[in-house]
């Protein structure tokens, strides 16, 4: 389908600060994400509406393999940059809902001096479970159950 780059690595959804507990949101919690964090993932959904043209939204399911190219080996967790990723893949109108994504593929490259992502969207092409694996999946349940083997 399509390829988008971004120029810089967005920060993880984790970061942000909790607020006071009497204050409640739907989940009972109450979160503010800071200015800075705030600011680079406006700039992510900013620079993916830049490449996405006249380009429809996104509205069948789909498989994203997305490169972090990354400066330096600091600890960062690649499940919570992409829990951002997929939002601002929304927010700027390439996927019509982030549920759309039915594979993803994370992959780090450390590359000295070098920062950015990669992102190529294709149509999801189902791969079926065999029998025999939804078999061991049921002895598994079943042993776990006590009502095994």
């Amino acid at each position: 389908m399509k390829t988008y780059y971004l120029s810089f690595v967005p920060p993880s959804k984790a970061n942000k600060i909790k607020l006071n507990l009497r204050a409640y949101s739907k989940s009972g919690k109450r979160y503010i994400v800071p200015k800075d964090v705030s600011i680079k993932i406006n700039k992510a959904i900013w620079e993916l509406q830049k490449q996405k043209e006249e380009d429809p939204v996104i509205k069948i399911p789909v498989e994203i393999k997305i490169d972090f190219i990354l400066p330096d080996r600091r600890k960062r967790d690649l499940d919570n940059i992409m829990k951002t990723l997929g939002d601002c893949l929304v927010y700027a109108g390439i996927l019509e809902d982030d549920n759309l994504i039915f594979k993803q593929t994370l992959e780090k490259h450390i590359i000295k001096g070098k920062e950015g992502v990669i992102i190529k969207i294709t149509a999801y092409q189902e791969k079926k479970i065999t029998e025999s694996e939804l078999s061991k999946l049921e002895n598994f349940k079943r042993k776990l159950d006590g009502t095994g083997d």
